[in-house]
């Protein structure tokens, strides 16, 4: 199996309205955000590659522009913006686009947080 990925990064702020978590997640707050987009195929293509990792990175930029400086709360699917959801949107995003990821990593590096996901087929 090979494997792609490339890397971008955004702005957000958000608020979490969980019961289970902190009273501070309530509150309007702010993150730099890095997420890693990979592609897999069993063997590359007919151009030798499994996909021109140009277009993956500006795929990638394209999808994070919309959360770029935004309030996440505020985008519709991410009403609840938690690592997990901004996966699920990102991968949303890209399958509309025509490309599936194989794997789709968020971290949040000054705090060293992360989170991947590996969508199934």
């Amino acid at each position: 199996m090979f494997e792609i990925s490339a890397a971008a990064s955004f702005e957000a702020s958000h608020y979490i309205e969980a019961e289970s978590g902190p009273a501070h997640y309530r509150k309007v707050h702010g993150h730099s955000f890095v997420v890693t987009a990979s592609v897999a195929r069993s063997e590359p293509g007919s151009e030798g590659w499994v996909m021109d990792l140009g277009a993956l990175e500006d795929l990638l930029r394209k999808v994070l522009s919309e959360l770029d400086h935004a309030v996440l709360n505020d985008i519709p699917g991410l009403e609840k913006p938690t690592f997990e959801n901004i996966l699920l949107w990102i991968e949303s995003k890209m399958k509309a686009a025509g490309v599936a990821p194989s794997r789709l990593e968020i971290e949040r590096p000054t705090l060293r947080q992360r989170a991947v996901y590996t969508p199934t087929k």
